[in-house]
């Protein structure tokens, strides 16, 4: 099922860029390793990691997903299963590595899910997990409010909150960002997007938000918009994440090690 919230495309071209290039990330990492992908959707990422990979797994809590990208990929060197990224039915130290893009923020408990993690991760593993910053979904002079912004989400994190929690569970080699290369904020400047921001934490619209259609969504919140071109995929830029950056990028990164 393709919600917005799950990698879902023809071919891995056709991906959207913040997806491309965050497993370009991922394949630095990959080479013949046994890699997991948790919140793998129909497995179209993966293939940016399985020909150089020794092996890909991916699981995905949507059953049908799952069933998917089994019928599609049995010919290659990747295997998927459905289950819960905060019950990983593996032995201790399957991996060698364990990607985590934007999964962790549909969590209902994100420390079970990172114990159950390093559990399954071998010694010396990398972990790479990233997660839109909470930051980045603030209007201008609005604070940001203690719900997540996005429907599909249990919770939202700063960066702070963010790097903080992943180093108590392993060591933090690299802080990454992805944001839109012109740092667009038309949405956010608009009445719309401040409306959206401001409703965002009712459950009635979280409910709605959930269940209509994506591409009914799309339509709604270009029905605001002169410029229908402010939601098209711009491409995306990468660099190391710092606190002082200037701006509050997309999505922050994070490349981990099991001590």
């Amino acid at each position: 099922m393709n919600t917005g919230e799950r990698p879902v495309a023809a071919s891995k071209e056709s991906l959207p860029s913040l997806m491309q290039e965050t497993y370009k990330l991922c394949r630095e990492y990959v080479q013949g390793k046994a890699v997991l992908d948790i919140g793998c959707g129909e497995g179209v990422v993966d293939l940016f990691l399985n020909d150089i990979a020794r092996s890909v797994t991916g699981v995905d809590v949507d059953k049908k997903t799952v069933e998917t990208a089994n019928r599609r990929f049995s010919a290659t060197n990747m295997r998927f299963f459905a289950m819960s990224g905060e019950h990983l039915d593996f032995p201790d130290q399957s991996f060698d590595v364990i990607i985590s893009a934007q999964s962790i923020e549909h969590m209902q408990n994100d420390r079970a899910f990172l114990e159950g993690v390093r559990r399954i991760l071998k010694n010396g593993g990398v972990f790479i997990c990233s997660t839109p910053n909470k930051l980045a979904c603030v209007p201008p002079v609005e604070k940001p409010h203690d719900g997540p912004y996005y429907p599909f989400h249990v919770r939202e994190y700063t960066p702070g909150a963010f790097f903080g929690l992943l180093g108590e569970y392993f060591r933090i080699d690299r802080k990454i960002c992805y944001f839109n290369p012109d740092k667009s904020l038309k949405f956010l400047n608009s009445w719309v997007g401040r409306a959206v921001y401001h409703f965002s934490r009712n459950s009635i619209i979280r409910w709605l938000a959930r269940t209509i259609p994506l591409k009914i969504k799309e339509k709604v919140l270009l029905a605001g918009f002169k410029d229908k071109t402010i939601f098209e995929d711009r491409g995306t830029d990468t660099c190391e994440y710092h606190e002082s950056l200037g701006f509050d990028p997309g999505v922050i990164c994070a490349v981990c090690n099991k001590p």
